[in-house]
């Protein structure tokens, strides 16, 4: 016979070659749904702290803002030669100063004993125990817009470094922030200083400058005596600069600055 014959596997060959049913979509395990609600839990509450976190921290220090302007050379007798007419920013800050570290105001720079000026070289360091001033100098110079810049640290003191250096004839200026938002500045204590206290500084060429402090005032930013604190006298003179006055929440800055007057002692 021409016809041919099924061939009919055997159950157990029939059971090997054929795959089993596809599985339906199965429910995590248990251990499995619980790690993920742990997970979401742990997420929610790292988002609720870093909200309250940042909702509870103090604002960084707002920009600074001008504080006068240094009078163009040659305005006076002893004008520092190159001596820009820019404006001057006062240090940023952001809390409000001690109660006791305001200047009394009406004060005028005290008729100086004079002493020899001393010949140029760059400062170093600046120390002012009643103050609680010791640290080393950097140097600022001018913004591209003409502002003097601000030092960017808030432990150390800056040095206008386009001015006289301290010893030199005219008036040299050091800059420091009175504090930031994490506590005080390096010339924190400088508004408590009294006429007659000395402030120290040390030179490159390893001299040290005696300076006394004649007078120490706080000016409204509007008023400020560009004249007096930056321009041409006929001694050698130091000015220590920084925030003074009220602290304004608004703005985040301080409405007044204090200015320290100081001459160079022999």
């Amino acid at each position: 016979m021409n016809g041919s014959r099924r061939h009919r596997p055997s159950p157990e060959a029939a059971r090997a070659g054929t795959a089993p049913p596809a599985a339906s979509a199965a429910t995590p395990p248990t251990s499995r749904r619980v790690y993920l609600v742990l997970c979401a839990v742990l997420i929610a509450v790292a988002g609720v702290l870093v909200g309250r976190y940042f909702a509870a921290s103090p604002a960084p220090p707002a920009p600074a803002s001008a504080l006068g302007a240094i009078p163009a050379a040659g305005t006076g007798p002893s004008a520092p030669a190159g001596a820009p007419a820019a404006a001057l920013p006062e240090p940023s800050a952001g809390v409000k100063a001690a109660a006791g570290n305001t200047p009394a105001t009406g004060y005028a720079p005290a008729a100086p004993l004079h002493a020899t000026p001393m010949t140029s070289s760059v400062p170093v360091s600046v120390r002012a125990a009643s103050a609680g001033v010791d640290s080393s100098l950097l140097q600022v110079a001018l913004n591209k817009d003409g502002t003097i810049e601000v030092p960017h640290s808030y432990s150390e003191a800056a040095w206008y470094r386009l001015g006289p250096t301290p010893g030199e004839l005219g008036p040299a200026v050091l800059i420091g922030h009175v504090d930031s938002y994490q506590g005080p500045g390096v010339f924190f204590k400088i508004g408590a200083m009294r006429p007659g206290q000395i402030i120290d500084v040390t030179r490159a060429d390893r001299s040290v400058a005696h300076f006394r402090v004649d007078a120490i005032n706080s000016y409204p930013k509007d008023k400020f005596p560009t004249q007096t604190v930056y321009g041409p006298i006929d001694y050698a003179g130091l000015r220590l600069i920084t925030c003074g006055g009220a602290f304004n929440s608004s703005t985040r800055s301080y409405e007044s600055n204090t200015v320290v007057f100081a001459s160079l002692q022999s």
